[in-house]
């Protein structure tokens, strides 16, 4: 079924282009209660690239009691993408953006996360055929490649999760399947700075057709641990399901859908790929349809 709404909406998106112009842009919302409903998402701010490129894949970050957001960008000199970061305000203001990250290969999926004191990142450089880590040496402009996770190996999204004295690290691979959201890979370790990988025996942990590629970090939504995943049935970025991870182990992993993020904060956006939510602020991308 998913296979023949998949062709259905192709012929449509295909119509859509001839109409429309789109870009990826952010919003964020600070909270004044933990976050536990969707409505919460309706009143979030905007934050658009000045001449409609790309603006996605938003993660948050609190540093000093600043707060600030690292996303990719594409812009017409650097028509891949490339990593920045800016600052935002309760008030709904933000600062330019200020690049931090460039190579000559596509960036993009800034996956920021704390170790003590430290700030790393894992961002998505699949096309270079490797998972890198990098740190912060001045926060948060200034990141100094630490090494490769992994190497010769086609990844996307991954994102890192500390849990029951072990990092796991959820990425999807284009091991056996056309596309990278057809499956959900699992590797652990003890410790994530000087890794010795074990593959989760399960893997493919999760397997069906661009419904299970990581949306963002892991994190507790109406009491329960959940997984933001992308579903690209109707478009690529086409929504966010939350997937409530019942069971993790070395051993074995088991989730169930939780619900689901659509975009109906503007009837003119139509889709979302992207969320990080935190005790202070929620961070999402969606993408912006306007008449040609």
């Amino acid at each position: 079924m998913r296979y023949l709404l998949k062709k259905w909406y192709k012929f449509q998106q295909k119509r859509q282009a001839r109409q429309y112009h789109s870009h990826w842009y952010i919003r964020f919302v600070f909270l004044d209660r933990p976050f536990n409903s969707l409505e919460q998402l309706k009143d979030s701010f905007e934050i658009h690239s000045p001449h409609k490129f790309t603006f996605a894949d938003c993660f948050y970050a609190e540093h000093n009691h600043r707060h600030f957001i690292f996303f990719e960008e594409v812009d017409a000199q650097h028509p891949v993408g490339f990593l920045s970061v800016l600052e935002i305000f309760q008030d709904g203001r933000y600062t330019e953006p200020t690049p931090i990250l460039k190579c000559d290969y596509h960036l993009s999926y800034p996956c920021i996360f704390k170790i003590e004191s430290d700030w790393y990142m894992i961002p998505e450089s699949a096309s270079n055929k490797n998972i890198e880590l990098w740190k912060c040496t001045e926060f948060p402009y200034h990141w100094q490649k630490h090494s490769d996770l992994m190497t010769n190996i086609e990844a996307v999204d991954s994102t890192p999760f500390f849990y029951n004295g072990l990092w796991y690290l959820f990425t999807s691979t284009r091991r056996g399947c056309k596309k990278f959201g057809d499956r959900l890979d699992i590797f652990y370790t003890k410790d994530i700075l000087n890794p010795n990988w074990h593959e989760h025996p399960k893997n493919p942990v999760c397997r069906g057709q661009q419904q299970y590629r990581m949306a963002g970090n892991i994190f507790n939504y109406q009491g329960k641990l959940v997984r933001p995943s992308q579903d690209s049935l109707k478009r690529y970025g086409g929504h966010i399901e939350l997937k409530e991870i019942t069971l993790l182990t070395p051993d074995d992993y088991q989730e169930t859908l939780l619900d689901t993020i659509l975009p109906n904060w503007d009837s003119r956006d139509d889709g979302c790929h992207s969320i990080d939510v935190n005790n202070q602020v929620v961070v999402i991308d969606a993408i912006r349809l306007t008449k040609k």
